[in-house]
């Protein structure tokens, strides 16, 4: 009963978060013009959001240990490749066919689909507030907002390259400094 009764207060705190910021973009031209550019133009940190909810409320749910069913397979936690070169912001790894792509670290999907440049990608807010891309991938089962643990399957190269950009803020960090030697 007392479970219920702390979820249930959780859930009243963020509606009552919820409606201040609705009532605050409703009554207040300025702050609608703020809110719609942090949520519709400007990247959202859901890794400060998830550390600073789980500080204060202690998470949102009373349940824990969920997996989601699409990205518990756990597997080896680095990228395993024969050769780099710089592209872009970042690298391209040259990998086997069809190769498996593994999650880097925990994080929550950020976006997934086409870029330019890059083929069909995936990125990672990683909890360490890092963003990883993963690019040129096929047969993803992940989507957007899905929590993925360190070593989960994100999907396969689909040929024998993957494009690997690392960024925070906005701006491109040394992916040297993510990934191990090549291996061979």
């Amino acid at each position: 009963m007392k479970k219920i009764y702390k979820f249930l207060t959780k859930l009243f705190i963020c509606c009552i978060i919820f409606l201040v910021l609705a009532i605050l973009s409703k009554t207040n031209q300025q702050y609608k013009e703020k809110i719609k550019k942090y949520l519709y133009q400007d990247h959202i940190d859901f890794s400060l959001m998830k550390d600073f909810y789980n500080h204060y409320l202690g998470g949102i749910f009373p349940l824990t240990n969920i997996t989601n069913y699409r990205t518990n397979y756990v597997f080896n936690e680095k990228i395993t490749y024969q050769k780099i070169k710089p592209y872009q912001d970042g690298a391209v790894l040259k990998v086997t066919k069809n190769y498996l792509v593994p999650n880097l670290q925990e994080g929550i999907v950020v976006y997934s689909g086409k870029k330019e440049k890059y083929g069909y990608t995936v990125i990672i807010e990683g909890n360490d507030q890092i963003d990883y891309w993963y690019g040129n991938i096929c047969n993803t089962m992940v989507k957007m907002y899905d929590q993925v643990p360190k070593g989960s399957y994100l999907g396969e190269s689909c040929d024998e390259k993957i494009y690997f950009v690392v960024t925070k803020k906005n701006k491109v960090l040394n992916y040297q400094d993510y990934l191990g030697e090549a291996t061979q």
